[in-house]
């Protein structure tokens, strides 16, 4: 484990670009611009991220960037070739990472930190300075419809067992998590598929439904309607709540508040599943006669390294 944010960052980087992991060269469709390929990057790590209590680490599942050509230019057009992508934007709450950035995830970062027994967290603090968020698939994929056109597209199955051997096996070892978050299915499949082999231990680990516009208004939003009108709901009463949970994190363009407002149901959701597992978890870590506390191998060495999907929207 790293002890500070800069040896974490210089590790990463490190590992992440010794890795010769092409995905072109297994799969024909990876987003690309003029047939140039992004390479992997490492995650954004909030600059008090070492410093608190617990710290929690976020896996999305990967960035769509078929819609993004310009963008792909200019990360391959910088010194770093994109792999510091999460931390070029001078605004930290845009870590290009679509339900992060659009304020779901905070919310839900922010119900997790302040469930933990012992937390550090406060309503006063910047969740953005608290976390790590990343996704677990560092390539971006497409597909075509009958026409021909570009369409975005989920990673392949195959890819996830990759992913962990080259890149978040190591991410996971440096940061040393007390928890994590694994967002939608593929993901928290294969977190916890591979975290149960490396480390033979129960990890504190959420499954989050995808908090996509398709998903929250065929499923969620539904379901709140039906609350107000047969329980005779007020949402007032969970968005109150929620907007005090982060009232110490900048929200400029209103995502956050907007993503409270119209889904508050899902959030309420998450949080009384949050408080259901925190309660089972805390249960059987006293039971087995330890603290709560995810515990992870140390750094893996250079030797030992062999080895939501979510839209992007700029």
């Amino acid at each position: 484990m790293c002890s500070d944010r800069k040896s974490a960052i210089a590790s990463l980087v490190n590992n992440h670009s010794s890795q010769e992991y092409h995905p072109e060269d297994n799969y024909s469709n990876v987003v690309n611009a003029d047939g140039e390929y992004l390479g992997p990057y490492i995650p954004y790590i909030g600059k008090s991220y070492f410093k608190t209590k617990p710290r929690l680490l976020i896996y999305a599942m990967a960035q769509n960037l078929n819609r993004a050509e310009g963008l792909v230019r200019s990360w391959l057009d910088s010194p770093d070739k994109g792999m510091r992508r999460q931390h070029r934007s001078a605004d930290t709450t845009h870590v290009h990472v679509y339900p992060y950035d659009n304020g779901h995830l905070k919310v839900i970062a922010a119900l997790v930190l302040n469930s933990y027994p012992g937390t550090h967290y406060k309503p006063t603090d910047n969740i953005d300075d608290l976390v790590v968020i990343t996704n677990f698939i560092k390539f971006s994929f497409y597909r075509e419809d009958k026409k021909g056109n570009r369409l975005d597209a989920n990673p392949p199955l195959g890819i996830y067992d990759i992913m962990w051997e080259l890149y978040c096996k190591y991410e996971v070892s440096v940061l040393q998590p007390n928890i994590i978050i694994g967002v939608g299915n593929e993901v928290a499949n294969a977190l916890e598929r591979n975290l149960k082999t490396e480390q033979g231990l129960k990890s504190l680990m959420f499954r989050v439904p995808f908090p996509g516009r398709l998903n929250l208004n065929s499923r969620w939003v539904p379901k709140g309607k039906l609350l107000i009108e047969t329980k005779k709901h007020d949402p007032a009463i969970d968005i109150t709540e929620m907007k005090a949970l982060l009232k110490g994190t900048p929200d400029k363009k209103g995502r956050v508040d907007r993503a409270i407002k119209t889904d508050w149901y899902y959030l309420r959701e998450m949080k009384s599943y949050i408080a259901k597992e925190m309660k089972i978890w805390v249960y059987g870590a006293s039971k087995r006669g330890f603290a709560p506390l995810l515990i992870l191998p140390p750094p893996l060495s250079r030797e030992g390294d062999k080895g939501g999907g979510l839209p992007y929207k700029e």
